[in-house]
């Protein structure tokens, strides 16, 4: 559905288009493309070891993302994850786990207006994390990320 190529602008456009319960879905999984590829961009390993060890098809959901993020990237940057978005809580407690319950039926229907809310929740914290890599030097859209030897700080740190 997205290319890496789009922007954060085009791609949050595009969700925001669909009606609130799928847009909570696909911003979940935009939240998700976008925190990984933060984390490789921004992290300490080479891009081939964090896909393998950190990223690999058993990190998934918000407490695998933190804990590998704290292990690549706050070493760098000083930030942890619920730094960076600071209506983490809510982000964690409220607009994130509507995915769960909608994927998985728990939810059967929620008003277009307590989706929405939480579909912008869950944008807002894949635009804070963009913001973030930008600031450092390290986009995540148009590019692609490889890194073949570790680093001890960020070109920006230097």
């Amino acid at each position: 559905m997205f290319l890496v190529n789009d922007t954060l602008e085009s791609r949050q456009k595009t969700i925001a288009s669909y009606e609130p319960f799928v847009g909570v879905i696909l911003a979940a999984i935009d939240f998700e493309w976008t925190v990984r590829r933060a984390i490789l961009a921004l992290g300490s390993s080479t891009t081939k070891e964090i896909k393998s060890k950190t990223l690999n098809a058993n990190c998934s959901g918000l407490d695998a993302y933190k804990k590998a993020w704290n292990k690549e990237v706050k070493p760098l940057t000083g930030k942890r994850l619920d730094e960076i978005v600071p209506e983490w809580q809510y982000f964690k407690e409220t607009a994130y786990p509507l995915r769960h319950r909608l994927v998985h039926g728990v939810e059967g229907s929620v008003t277009p207006q307590y989706a929405s809310d939480r579909m912008k929740a869950i944008l807002s914290a894949s635009k804070y994390i963009a913001d973030f890599a930008d600031s450092l030097g390290e986009p995540l859209y148009g590019r692609k990320i490889i890194r073949r030897k570790p680093r001890k700080q960020l070109n920006s740190a230097k």
